[in-house]
This record gives structure tokens, C-alpha cells and sequence, in this order.
């Protein structure tokens, strides 16, 4: 009896595994090969006019961008664009999730509008934007004079000093529904007796939110803040179709200076190199969001 289970096991796994092995192949294909040759590519030099390996240098790339200043710089943008990005999308979404939780006459409609800028594909939410930021004909600099905030028109994307808080306005405008409704769902599964026995005991609007609502979505909310801050360090399209890392490097991030590397200078192993060190700093956020989810799923 064990033997004819055992081999009937043995046959449930094997299908089971060769229903999964074309999608197993495919990731290989398009995930785990290029980034095992983008990994050795970094160490070796690149032959002139082709794509091919030339001969093997090691850290030379590495060391190079140490001394490289477009280097040090976009590594610096990129840890400040994520942490001002990721630190204010959370506190925005959290009040608008907070707001959208109350009985609110409408709130099924304004749940629905919250979505927009989410599901605005990136390309064109870059393009509006860049539009309203416009010296010239921007809406922006419109209202601001109308309401007698500006003298003078302000170049909100050609300004070293601008710059940079414009395309971090552009991200956190187009993230803060995806918090807003991953927090509100967490929020929706509280036990509401928890608030009744909080008014019992005297306890006010603050003490509620503090020991229910906030210790109800703290679990969602550090697994959100771990994956908003891997996709916002990868985060491209944005501020390359906005700035192109411009003005004299202001907005460079890492994702960026990637690209112009590898396509403007042609570098690609010097790219492959700047990616190499991004995914170590990535590694870093994915590790602590695995060990987070393992240490919960322990708990449970």
C-alpha cells in the first residue's frame, strides 16, 4: 500500500513540477540570465563597438566609481529620493486612508477617485506633470501668480533648486492611493468592538488610534514601507521623462545614470557595474522584507 502511494506521490509531483517548468524557463530566460551576464560583465572591460566581453579586470569599474563624482551623487539622490518619497507617501496615505475609513456621505465615490493617479501609467503622469511644470504656459506657475504666491515665473524643472522637490511631488502624487488602499483594507478588518471598549474606558480619538488602528496596520505598514522603498530606489520612468537627471545632475538617481551609461556613453560594463551596486543596496531591503515575513509567518 505505501509503495503504490509512494509512486503515486511521486507522480503528482512530477506533473506537478512540469506544469511549472515552462513558467520556470521563461523567468530564467528573461530574469535570471541577463542578470547573471550583467553581474560578470561588471568585472571585465568592454571590446570597442560590440557588446561582447574584452578581457578580465576585476574591481576596476567599482573602483572607478568611486572616484566617479556623477556617481557619488546619484547615490546620494537616490537614498534621499527614496527616503523623502517613500516617508511622505506613507504619512499622506495614512491620513487619506484614516479620512476614507470614516462614515463619510459619498466615500464609495471618493474611494474610487482616490485610485486615478495610481492607475495612470507612468510615462503620461511624467508628461502631465512636466507640462504643469512648464516655465512658460505651466499650469502651476498659473495658479501660484493668480493667487499672488509668485511674483515672477518659477523654473520648477531647469532649477537646481526646484528640481528635485518637483519630481518627488510627481512620485508621491502617483503612489499615495496604492498606500491609501492597501492601508484602508487593513484598517476595514479591525474589530470595531476594540473602539467601543476605548470610548467605555474614556479613552479619546487619539488613544484609539494609537493602541487600535495604528497597532492593527502596523504589520501591512512595515511590509508596504520595505516594498515602496525597493520599487522607489528602482523607480526610472518618472524622473528620467521629467528631468533626464538634469539640471547639472540635481535629479540623478542610480536607475538613470544606469541607462545613460549603458545607451548616451555606451559604457556597458561600467552600467552593468552601477547596477551591481544597486542591487546590493536592494539586497539589503529584500532581505529584511524576507526575514520580516518569515519572523510573522513563525509568529502565526
Amino acid at each position: 500500500m505505501n509503495k503504490i502511494l509512494g509512486k503515486s506521490g511521486f507522480r503528482q509531483s512530477t506533473y506537478a513540477y512540469a506544469l511549472i517548468a515552462p513558467g520556470l524557463i521563461l523567468i530564467a530566460v528573461i530574469m535570471i540570465y541577463p542578470l547573471i551576464r550583467g553581474i560578470i560583465s561588471s568585472f571585465f572591460s568592454q571590446m570597442p563597438a560590440s557588446i561582447e566581453f574584452d578581457e578580465f579586470i576585476g574591481f576596476q569599474h567599482f573602483r572607478e566609481l568611486m572616484s566617479d563624482k556623477i556617481f557619488t551623487k546619484a547615490l546620494s539622490n537616490t537614498i534621499y529620493w527614496t527616503a523623502m518619497v517613500v516617508s511622505i507617501q506613507y504619512i499622506i496615505g495614512l491620513g487619506t486612508a484614516l479620512l476614507l475609513n470614516c462614515k463619510l456621505k459619498g466615500r464609495g465615490i471618493y474611494r474610487s477617485l482616490v485610485l486615478i493617479p495610481w492607475v495612470v501609467p507612468g510615462i503620461a503622469a511624467a508628461m502631465t506633470w512636466r507640462w504643469m511644470y512648464s516655465y512658460q504656459h505651466g499650469l502651476i506657475n498659473q495658479v501660484l501668480m493668480l493667487l499672488g504666491l509668485i511674483e515672477s515665473h518659477i523654473d520648477w524643472l531647469g532649477s537646481s533648486e526646484y528640481a528635485m522637490t518637483a519630481v518627488i511631488i510627481t512620485a508621491i502624487w502617483k503612489v499615495i492611493p496604492f498606500i491609501t488602499i492597501v492601508l484602508l483594507a487593513s484598517m476595514q478588518s479591525i474589530d470595531q468592538t476594540l473602539y467601543e471598549a476605548v470610548r467605555i474606558d474614556g479613552g479619546g480619538a487619539f488613544r484609539g488610534f494609537w493602541h487600535i488602528t495604528f497597532v492593527g496596520i502596523r504589520d501591512v505598514s512595515i511590509t508596504t514601507l520595505l516594498l515602496q522603498s525597493i520599487w522607489t530606489f528602482n523607480q526610472f520612468d518618472l524622473v528620467f521623462n521629467m528631468t533626464r537627471g538634469g539640471p547639472s545632475n540635481t535629479t540623478m538617481i542610480l536607475p538613470v545614470y544606469t541607462y545613460l551609461t549603458a545607451f548616451n556613453f555606451f559604457n556597458l560594463n561600467k552600467a552593468a557595474a552601477i547596477g551591481v551596486i544597486s542591487l546590493l543596496v536592494v539586497a539589503v531591503l529584500a532581505v529584511a522584507y524576507i526575514i520580516y515575513t518569515m519572523k510573522k509567518r513563525h509568529d502565526v
